[in-house]
Parts: C-alpha cells; sequence; structure tokens
C-alpha cells in the first residue's frame, strides 16, 4: 500500500512540491596527480518537497557533524547519498531556497527513509 500516495494531496496543499534537477553521480575521475573530480549525469528535473529539518534530525545531522545550511527532501524514487564502497553517492539537486529565489545546488548528504516508490534524504547547500 502506497501510503505518501494518500497523504500526498493534504501535504502539497499546506507545501507546495517544486521542481528541481536532479544530477545523479557517476563517480569520481582520478587525475594523474590522483586528485579525483566528482563526475555528474545530465540534469533531470523531478518534484520535491523541500522543508525545514525536524528537531531529531537536527540532533542526528549534530552528531553527525555536518555543517552548513541543511534542509530535509522528500522525492519519488531512490537518491543516493555517499556510498563509498562503490564509489558513488553525493548526487546533486539544485533548487531555490526561497520560493522564486535563486536556484542553488545542494548535495546529498545523508538517506533518511527509502521506500519502494519515494525517499527522505538531507541536503546540504553546497559554495
Amino acid at each position: 500500500m502506497n501510503l505518501h500516495g494518500i497523504v500526498r494531496g493534504a501535504i502539497t496543499t499546506v507545501n507546495p512540491d517544486i521542481v528541481a534537477a536532479w544530477s545523479a553521480s557517476n563517480g569520481n575521475t582520478v587525475g594523474a596527480d590522483f586528485s579525483q573530480t566528482p563526475g555528474y549525469a545530465a540534469p533531470v528535473n523531478i518534484k520535491i518537497q523541500s522543508q525545514a529539518l525536524s528537531g531529531k534530525d537536527l540532533r542526528h545531522a549534530e552528531f553527525l557533524n555536518l555543517q552548513g545550511v541543511l534542509r530535509t527532501v522528500y522525492m519519488y524514487g531512490n537518491k543516493q547519498g555517499i556510498f563509498r564502497p562503490e564509489q558513488l553517492g553525493g548526487d546533486l539537486l539544485a533548487f531555490p531556497l526561497v520560493p522564486n529565489g535563486p536556484v542553488l545546488n545542494w548535495k546529498i548528504v545523508e538517506v533518511g527513509e527509502t521506500w519502494p516508490d519515494w525517499c527522505r534524504v538531507t541536503v546540504c547547500l553546497q559554495p
């Protein structure tokens, strides 16, 4: 049963979805000096729900020593945080901090929940 689909209408009445450009990580390129440059697939537009972190998520982020501007994002699909064994993760999202604001880049730094059709991730604003 897709409970997320059932409550989606009520959620978007209060906080409408926004469009974000999602760029999936496709690994790193290693240079001659052994420096690594992350690579990303071409961006794909998806709908997301951006919210502030809950108190529990803030404590968790503090425990992980995550710093910067953080947001919780709910989105369809199974997106990835950093997954070192396969040298993947750290997908990027591009969306505004505030409605009608400039589009900013956000990195997925932690995956809080994954379900067959949606996930909840923590993103950090990138410089």
